[in-house]
């Protein structure tokens, strides 16, 4: 018999969530700042089988126009201590969020392989919110192994060669947060991607206190770099944004600030390092010189819970095919 409780307090939540090992965006910051930035309302659950712990989920649910209910979508979840119970422990989520939340479906990109985990059928391959291949790091070895691990050499000599140019890395504060945002608009407009106003950042900066890692590398009083993860103890260091000065570039900032983020994440107990998605761009390109090889998560999958889900499928295919 499964049974379900919701918890309120962010200290239970997140203690929850890293004894058994989840993701930071399962984390009660996370959660806090989609509510703050968008239409979400974050709602967390604990299922326990026959009196035993099965699984644990953020779900972020968005109310839909009538008659359709709403949507609910979990990133990173459900949270397990098995990937092998992942099917089970999705399956009894699901069932939470049609009883309980209305919902017309539930998505789902845990950061599993698909050797790891199987899923039933009734789930269906779905349009990706978090990219699936990614670059990721094992944190559990001590930091020499590490190091001596990163795929390219010359991913350690410039490390190296930053710290002796006089680059340092420390934890940022707000404070720092317009310099960042001056790098990330410029790194967007070269790179060529979207970017959330400044207004998002701060409020990520303040409602993530309980995930958040970020970092600058700077050079003589000058912010030359920034990278900011989200990471949870004994689960995974999690890459969010990032940027570099054309001056950061030359002094190889950004290595070393990638290296001390990493330590970071170790020294908190993460067991992970995700460098968060490869796109065949020069970013990925960078982020391929810390690791030997990708990896692929199982990808982005939906688990329709209404007879009105392929109507509001339908619908939305057409406002976008109309609307774009």
């Amino acid at each position: 018999m499964t049974e379900f409780r919701e918890v309120g307090s962010a200290d239970q939540w997140d203690e929850l969530i890293e004894a058994h090992g989840g993701h930071p965006l399962q984390a009660w910051g996370w959660g806090e700042l989609k509510e703050r930035t968008g239409s979400w309302r974050a709602r967390r659950v604990v299922a326990e089988r026959d009196g035993a712990f099965l699984a644990a989920c953020q779900v972020l649910v968005r109310k839909l126009p009538w008659p359709f209910g709403h949507i609910a979508y979990a990133p990173r979840g459900p949270v397990t201590d098995d990937p092998a119970r992942l099917g089970e422990a999705a399956d009894a989520i699901a069932a939470w969020c049609r009883d309980h939340a209305r919902a017309v479906s539930l998505k789902i990109d845990p950061a599993v392989t698909s050797e790891e985990a199987r899923l039933g059928s009734a789930w269906r391959p779905s349009e990706k919110i978090l990219i699936p291949n990614t670059a990721v790091l094992d944190l559990t070895p001590d930091e020499d192994q590490i190091l001596a691990s990163l795929h390219s050499k010359k991913a350690r000599q410039y490390i190296r060669k930053a710290g002796r140019s006089g680059v340092a890395v420390r934890p940022a504060r707000r404070e720092d947060l317009p310099q960042i945002m001056a790098i990330y608009h410029d790194t967007a407009e070269a790179d060529g991607f979207f970017i959330h106003t400044d207004e998002f950042y701060e409020t990520a900066f303040d409602a993530c206190t309980d995930v958040n890692q970020v970092f600058v590398a700077e050079h003589e009083g000058d912010v030359l770099a920034f990278l900011w993860n989200v990471t949870t103890r004994g689960g995974t260091a999690f890459e969010l944004w990032g940027g570099v000065t054309d001056e950061g570039k030359r002094l190889r900032a950004n290595y070393l600030l990638k290296w001390e983020a990493i330590r970071a994440a170790r020294e908190r107990g993460a067991r992970l390092y995700d460098l968060n998605g490869l796109l065949n761009d020069g970013i990925s390109k960078f982020k391929m010189l810390f690791v030997s090889e990708p990896t692929d998560w199982m990808g982005t999958f939906d688990r329709p819970l209404s007879p009105l889900y392929h109507v509001w499928e339908a619908s939305l295919k057409l406002y976008r095919k109309l609307f774009k």
